[in-house]
């Protein structure tokens, strides 16, 4: 396995990044160090060496920098921008096969002189499919964030996961209540319910719907249906 490992500045000097807590930025570059040749590490070993925790790792996610898998291994989404390797030096990733992860080795993209586009096709059908929580944010509220908004969020995932940021976002929007503070109402909200993922949330939705009580009017509405002679009606 290659020794040297490189960090492309278009992604460690970006606002995003820049962005983020000290500590989640620390954890990027360990995390970075401590990969295999394709992008692969087991971060439960970096974060015990570290003593980063669980909340950097899930800032770093949110802004789409890494793919976590499950309780042991995540794949750093922007690997073939930061780094190439010679092919006499490269060893595949004994994860690959595990998680089959759509990528090209790395070998393969570096000979040379010749630097071709890194995977450049794979790395793009993933990241279509990520949007990170702050240009979901910034989509659905149609403006940029601000440096305090920005803060906010990455308050709110010390305690929530980013899919429940997102549908409190989405909720928001669809109620043209575009303002952190009937975010945070809605989270503060959930939490208080003790609901703890997205499906949980939703669940006690449907079940809110369907026990919500009837208007007067819609108690009139019914009570007239019940009542009406249709068979007069008819004879009319």
């Amino acid at each position: 396995m290659a020794q040297r490992r490189m960090f492309n500045k278009s992604i460690t000097n970006s606002s995003k990044f820049l962005k983020m807590p000290m500590t989640s930025r620390l954890l990027y570059y360990d995390l970075g160090m401590n990969a295999d040749d394709d992008g692969f590490v087991e971060h439960f070993m970096v974060l015990r060496m570290t003593g980063a925790t669980q909340q950097d790792l899930g800032v770093l996610e949110a802004n789409g920098l890494i793919k976590i898998f499950d309780e042991n291994v995540l794949w750093i989404k922007d690997w073939k921008e930061n780094n190439y390797i010679q092919k006499d030096r490269y060893q595949p990733s004994k994860y690959l096969q595990v998680y089959e992860l759509d990528t090209i080795c790395i070998q393969d993209v570096y000979t040379g002189k010749d630097r071709l586009e890194l995977g450049k096709d794979s790395i793009d059908k993933i990241n279509s499919n990520t949007t990170t929580i702050y240009e979901y944010v910034e989509q659905n509220f149609g403006r940029p964030l601000s440096p305090t908004e920005v803060n906010k969020i990455e308050s709110w995932l010390l305690s929530y996961t980013p899919d429940i940021i997102k549908y409190a976002v989405e909720v928001a929007t669809l109620n043209n209540k575009r303002t952190f503070s009937y975010v945070n109402g809605i989270l503060k909200n959930w939490k208080s319910c003790n609901y703890q993922t997205l499906e949980e949330i939703k669940e006690n939705e449907i079940k809110k719907k369907d026990e919500k009580p009837m208007t007067e009017e819609e108690k009139e509405t019914m009570e007239f249906m019940n009542n009406y002679n249709w068979l007069e009606d008819e004879g009319e």
